[in-house]
């Protein structure tokens, strides 16, 4: 079994998994949405499929930080992804499709990723930020424990101009006493 065959992650509602590229058209299409987009920093909208499966590439698991799964309902269907990477402290991000919006499972899906990472690597604070025009994905951070630490600027692909942003940090000990890791 490689690396890349090793995350297989179950949660009640849904299953993170190695991204392949032939998700490209799906995800594409779930985060080439402008209202998903404008969101992301590093996802454009349109997102061609080409340039979805070069992100696909890039961020393959390979035994260290710095990867993305894709995030299945039960049924196998793809409705986004969730990923860590950055140095010196790791970055947690992630986006559903809008049909998934407000449902918890981005906050589902993000927490086994936490739980993971936490469980496998050697690292005890994991930072992540949102665009303030998106309070929906503050309020994810905020049930999985992470703390806010600053006001920014951030940039997204699918942006014209830098937006406000907010600034959080999760340490291992505060997500250990709230989660359950497996």
């Amino acid at each position: 079994m490689s690396a890349r065959d090793d995350i297989h992650i179950q949660t009640r509602r849904v299953r993170l998994r190695p991204l392949d590229t032939s998700d490209a058209p799906a995800l594409a299409r779930l985060g080439g949405d402008p209202d998903v987009a404008r969101m992301l920093a590093s996802v454009p909208s349109p997102w061609s499929v080409e340039h979805c499966e070069d992100w696909i590439e890039a961020s393959q698991y390979r035994g260290r930080l710095g990867f993305r799964l894709g995030v299945e309902e039960k049924g196998g269907q793809l409705i986004g992804s969730v990923g860590i990477g950055g140095t010196p402290v790791a970055n947690c991000a992630y986006f559903l499709g809008k049909d998934h919006w407000g449902q918890g499972l981005a906050t589902e899906a993000t927490s086994a990723l936490l739980g993971f990472v936490f469980d496998r690597f050697d690292t005890d604070v994991v930072e992540a930020d949102h665009f303030d025009d998106n309070p929906a994905s503050g309020r994810v951070l905020a049930k999985l424990g992470f703390e806010k630490v600053g006001q920014g600027t951030g940039t997204s692909a699918a942006r014209l101009e830098p937006a406000a942003n907010t600034h959080y940090r999760l340490n291992r000990q505060n997500f250990e006493a709230h989660h359950e890791i497996s």
